[in-house]
């Protein structure tokens, strides 16, 4: 098996969702309340799946978007965990296994943290890798032994653009992700013969409570995604052409595409970007500190 780091062609992947991959199949879906898990669980059931799992840490949250996905689709099964709780993921899985293969997972949650890295603590930091990697890492380990066992599955994990991007002042974060890709991309290599896949989604922005999400997990609905983000539902449909295209990794959005692009042909104005955007943090961290 030869080694492709993604894909070199870049181009827009696509939304024609038409395809029968998914039908019949049984997903689970972390981070699912809202963002890229909620538009991911909804196409899921648009697309034919024969029940989507979901969860996420607030049950009050998760309890709402279930009910309006099984209003309008059925077939949803869903509990309030932490990602940060490998017990919890792992009963859940045990669950969903106890009544039939674990198809798809789609490990998708986190938050993120805008600060100087002199002032950020061990326990800051902590509390960025605990549910960006360890979480993907206690999602992965809860269904790997049911996917054995059943002969197959494929694991999809969420990092970023910026698993692959530097960015100033969002070094806890950037961390994260960038170990999310190297996790995924070597657990697909030490799973490929036996027949279950992995693949790691990179998204650039798209709307989430992320942006809003502040270091304690309380979300604050006035703080907006930037402008020209993709819509959940846009960037559920960039991820499932992406898993129909037999990508390794799923560049979402445009940016996220152009940037892959640059940083290999043209690394002079991949500089140029992060240099901008650090500045940008710089700004955005020095008004928080002095909120």
């Amino acid at each position: 098996m030869s080694y492709i780091f993604g894909h070199p062609e870049i181009k827009q992947v696509g939304t024609q969702g038409q395809g029968p991959l998914f039908e019949g199949k049984r997903c689970l879906v972390t981070g699912a309340s809202s963002g890229i898990g909620y538009g991911i669980a909804e196409r899921l059931l648009q697309r034919g799946a024969g029940e989507v799992w979901l969860c996420s840490r607030n049950e009050g949250r998760m309890r709402a978007a279930a009910e309006k996905l099984n209003k309008a689709y059925g077939r949803v099964r869903w509990t309030a965990v932490d990602v940060r709780d490998a017990a919890g993921l792992a009963k859940f899985a045990d669950d969903m296994a106890a009544e039939g293969p674990i198809d798809f997972l789609f490990a998708n949650a986190g938050v993120s943290m805008i600060r100087a890295f002199e002032e950020t603590t061990r326990e800051e930091l902590d509390s960025v890798m605990e549910p960006n990697f360890y979480g993907v890492v206690n999602a992965d380990q809860a269904v790997i032994g049911h996917m054995l066992r059943q002969g197959g599955g494929h694991v999809l994990n969420v990092a970023s653009m910026e698993g692959y991007t530097p960015n100033g002042y969002h070094s806890a974060y950037v961390a994260s992700k960038h170990a999310v890709i190297g996790l995924t991309e070597s657990l697909r290599y030490e799973y490929a013969s036996r027949n279950i896949r992995f693949s790691v989604i990179c998204p650039g922005a798209v709307v989430s409570n992320i942006w809003g999400r502040d270091d304690q997990g309380n979300v604050h609905p006035e703080v907006k995604a930037p402008e020209g983000a993709l819509t959940e539902l846009e960037s559920a449909d960039e991820i499932l052409a992406g898993i129909e295209e037999g990508r390794n990794i799923i560049l979402v959005t445009d940016t996220a595409r152009t940037t892959w692009e640059k940083q290999r042909q043209a690394p002079e104005s991949a500089e140029r970007w992060a240099v901008r955007y650090t500045e940008r943090n710089r700004q955005a961290a020095e008004r928080a500190k002095n909120s």
